[in-house]
């Protein structure tokens, strides 16, 4: 049996408020000879005492699809936010853990549920929350599965808002247990919160994988755009949505001339 994994930092009170709410509403009972790991039918939950994004190592069952992190989330804005997105270093730099130049595995039916959970909960319970998906960032990258961050934000206040953590764990729960089927794509430019691309995903349909910002292209990688479509899991990802004008005309040539090297169909936004 495949299960999906998920990890709740005891550094991070927004991911022990979300793992409550799990628990509070699922079965979950201890798993035997495991330490801080619970399990309901094909999903686990383990409490670590590394930060999130610094959990760079831990042993895995080999029934492991997919693992996803419940954590906080901080922005400049302040703004009450819910987001999900797949982790990895599109740069040289890796300051907030994993590997430079570096990304996860992803299974964009995972991310596509979790998302539209979240626009189904703030709908039903009339949330003043933004709900948003994010440009690939940060780590863990090297765990070896799917994995991906469902975060409440972005500030105290709302790590510890029940409502947020209830939304929270929905959209894990449902993305562990009840993957939304889509058009798997890459995304590529626009701003780290990815306007186009969840419009895409919400109206047309589209699952997402990996997604590079526009700050990507200070660096431009074509390894890595081409890892990116060979490490998305499941139907073949072979189609990159751009955000036409979030990308700067020469580096948006460069771009489409990688994407036609690889046979990838192209979609604007």
């Amino acid at each position: 049996m495949l299960v999906t994994l998920v990890i709740a930092s005891r550094r991070d009170a927004a991911a022990q408020n979300i793992a409550k709410e799990l628990v509070s509403k699922h079965d979950f009972t201890p798993v035997d000879g495991e330490t801080d790991v619970l399990q309901h039918g094909n999903v686990l939950l383990k409490h670590v005492e590394s930060d999130g994004i610094h959990t760079d190592t831990i042993d895995l069952p080999s029934s492991v699809d997919c693992v996803i992190f419940a954590s906080r989330h901080r922005s400049e804005s302040n703004d009450p936010t819910l987001t999900v997105h797949w982790t990895g270093n599109c740069t040289a730099r890796a300051d907030f853990g994993g590997k430079p130049k570096s990304l996860s595995y992803t299974n964009p039916p995972r991310l596509r549920s979790a998302l539209l959970a979240l626009d189904r909960f703030r709908e039903n319970h009339s949330l003043n929350y933004a709900v948003s998906m994010e440009a690939t960032h940060h780590g863990p990258t090297e765990l070896g599965a799917p994995t991906m961050f469902v975060e409440v934000g972005s500030t105290e206040r709302e790590w510890n808002d029940p409502q947020a953590a209830s939304a929270a764990s929905e959209a894990i729960w449902t993305a562990a247990t009840a993957p939304a089927q889509g058009i798997p794509a890459v995304g590529f430019g626009g701003g780290h919160y990815c306007n186009k691309q969840v419009a895409a995903l919400r109206t047309n349909g589209y699952a997402f994988s990996h997604i590079f910002s526009k700050y990507f292209f200070d660096e431009y990688d074509e390894t890595l755009v081409r890892l990116a479509f060979e490490k998305t899991l499941g139907e073949r990802c072979h189609t990159a949505v751009l955000d036409w004008k979030g990308i700067r005309g020469p580096e948006r040539r460069r771009l489409l001339d990688t994407l036609k090297e690889t046979r990838i169909d192209v979609v604007r936004v």
